[in-house]
C-alpha cells in the first residue's frame, strides 16, 4: 500500500497513541504481538516512544500521567486538524467536552484530547515535524478505527458537523454502522450502535484496529505475553479479525486483511 498522505487531510485519523504505567513492559509486548520497534530515548528513557514498523512510525507509547495512574489504559486516536484550539472551539459548542487543552507547539507539532458528547475519547493533531503514522493498511499498521457510540444519532451529528465527515449508512439486519469519508475519498473511519444488551459499564469508546499476516496466530501468542483475549477471533466481510488486550487491560482489535494478490 502507498504511503500514506503528508499531512492527512482534515478529519482522518492520522496518529494513535497509549499512555500506560509500565512503558518497557508495554514497549516489548507490542514489538512481539505487532513486529514493532519501540526504542527509548537515549535522553529520556521513560519519555514518549515513537513505535516503527520496517523504519516507518506507526503508533506512539509514552508513560500515563500520575493522575490517572489506577485507571485502565486505552488507545487514542487522533483526527488532523489544521488548528486545534479552533477545532476545540467548534467541538464545545457542539456539545464536546475538553479532556486536555491544546498543548504548545514544540515542533513536534500540537495535540488536544477531546470528549465527544457521548462520552467516547477522541484526540486531535496539527502536524509539525511529525505528521502522523508513516504506514497504514500493512501487517503491524492501523488498518482502521471506529467509534462505537451508545448515542448513535449523537455521535453521527457531532462528527459530520466538527470534521466534515459525511456518513452512509451500511449496517443490516438491525445493527446501526456508518462509515465516514470526505468528498471523493475512500471510508476511512466507521460508527457504530453499540448493542442494547451491551454490558452497563461499556461505554462509548473508540478502537483502533492493527492489520496483522496471521490473525489466529498472533492471538495464540497474547497471553504468553501477558495479554488477554477478549473476543476470540471470527471471520468477517473484511477480514478474520479479534479483540485483543495488551498487559494494562488496553483493548484493541487485530485484523487479517483478505489477500490482495
Amino acid at each position: 500500500m502507498p504511503a500514506p498522505p503528508s499531512p492527512f487531510p482534515a478529519g482522518q485519523p492520522c496518529w494513535a497513541d497509549l499512555l500506560v504505567q509500565d512503558v518497557e513492559r508495554t514497549a516489548t509486548f507490542y514489538e512481539h504481538v505487532l513486529g514493532w520497534r519501540v526504542p527509548a530515548s537515549s535522553t529520556n528513557p521513560e519519555g514518549y516512544r515513537v513505535a516503527k514498523r520496517n523504519g516507518r512510525a506507526v503508533a506512539g507509547i509514552g508513560q500515563q500521567p500520575l493522575e490517572d495512574q489506577g485507571m485502565t489504559p486505552a488507545w487514542t486516536v487522533y483526527l488532523a486538524v489544521a488548528d486545534p484550539g479552533e477545532a476545540t472551539d467548534r467541538a464545545e459548542a457542539a456539545g464536546a467536552e475538553v479532556g486536555s487543552e491544546p498543548d504548545q507547539d514544540r515542533g513536534f507539532g500540537r495535540a488536544a484530547v477531546l470528549i465527544d458528547p457521548s462520552g467516547a475519547r477522541v484526540g486531535l493533531w496539527e502536524t509539525g515535524s511529525h505528521d502522523g503514522m508513516e504506514l497504514v493498511g500493512e501487517p503491524g499498521a492501523m488498518c482502521w478505527s471506529e467509534t462505537m457510540t451508545r448515542d448513535y444519532d449523537a455521535s453521527k451529528a457531532f462528527y459530520a458537523e466538527v470534521f466534515g465527515w459525511q456518513l452512509q449508512e451500511i449496517g443490516e439486519g438491525g445493527f446501526r454502522y456508518s462509515v465516514a469519508r470526505v468528498g471523493d475519498e475512500e471510508p476511512f473511519v466507521g460508527v457504530g450502535a453499540m448493542p442494547a444488551d451491551a454490558p452497563v459499564d461499556d461505554a462509548s469508546h473508540w478502537t483502533v484496529y492493527f492489520a496483522v499476516e496471521d490473525c489466529d496466530a498472533t492471538v495464540a501468542r497474547i497471553p504468553e505475553l501477558g495479554g488477554g483475549v477478549p473476543r476470540p477471533p471470527q471471520d468477517s466481510p473484511y477480514g478474520r479479525m479479534s479483540v485483543v488486550a495488551g498487559p494494562e487491560g488496553e483493548t484493541f482489535a487485530i485484523m487479517q486483511l483478505p489477500d490482495r494478490g
